[in-house]
């Protein structure tokens, strides 16, 4: 059972008319994973990739992030949009896609209460990924799950993936997962090829090869389900090979060549 309530493969629009961006470039998703997978290499002052502070240690959002309001909006939208962000920073949950969100409004010229609304609904789906992947996520991951989520994906398939990929990173998953619907794969054929494949011990790097695989198997005119599925096997076999002759290699004797 989902608590989203949205339909499973659906592109969601937020409060302000517009599609949910769903769809990332191959690229973002590259840059992404060598953030996650070099996590000592990240700068201090990336509060994205940080677990979520003690709630005794929270205050009102962080002055530089403030700053990016400054000139987009009217003073009382600014107010408004201020305390809504405000309240979901001392709840734990990342400030930032909500400042992403507000400007994003800002930029279209949307009505306040269409941008509260956005915000809003935001905010929900934060704290259903962290319902969902846990309290010790990443910012980056909780954004990540929202976005999935608002991509058609329920919250259960994140559950699984938390409990399949227990120390690693979620983020290009949860990407990869959220780029399948929006080509066209069915969220359950989605959920369980990126599942299946975690179960095999993929890693985030041939996830990304996958998707891309995928993504050209749909533009040369695969259905999206079963171009999901078939590389998922195929990759899932191939993983299961490469895993059986290393553990052969690993039993042959010292100086006896194997037959």
């Amino acid at each position: 059972m989902t608590t989203t309530g949205r339909p499973a493969g659906a592109i969601a629009r937020d409060g302000m008319g517009g599609r949910i961006r769903v769809v990332r470039t191959l690229a973002g998703w590259v840059a992404a994973l060598a953030l996650v997978s070099a996590p000592g290499a990240l700068p201090a002052q990336q509060p994205a990739q940080q677990p979520a502070p003690p709630a005794a240690a929270r205050g009102s959002t962080p002055a530089w992030l403030r700053a990016r309001l400054d000139g987009r909006l009217d003073s009382a939208s600014r107010v408004v949009v201020e305390r809504v962000i405000d309240s979901v920073h001392a709840s734990g949950l990342p400030a930032e896609p909500l400042v992403d969100k507000a400007l994003e409004g800002a930029s279209k010229r949307a009505p306040r209460e269409a941008i509260l609304r956005a915000l809003r609904t935001l905010a929900a789906d934060l704290a259903v990924a962290r319902a969902s992947l846990g309290p010790q996520s990443l910012a980056g991951e909780l954004t990540a799950g929202a976005v999935a989520l608002r991509g058609g994906i329920d919250d259960e398939a994140l559950r699984r993936l938390r409990r399949e990929r227990q120390g690693q990173p979620l983020v290009v998953a949860l990407g990869v997962l959220t780029d399948l619907v929006a080509r066209g794969v069915p969220a359950s054929d989605a959920s369980r090829a990126v599942l299946d494949l975690t179960r095999a011990g993929v890693a985030d790097e041939q996830l990304v090869a996958f998707r891309r695989d995928v993504e050209r198997d749909i533009g040369i005119g695969a259905p999206p389900a079963a171009a999901a599925t078939l590389r998922a096997s195929s990759l899932a076999l191939n993983l299961g090979r490469d895993g059986a002759a290393s553990g052969a290699a690993s039993r042959t004797p010292a100086g006896r060549a194997k037959p």
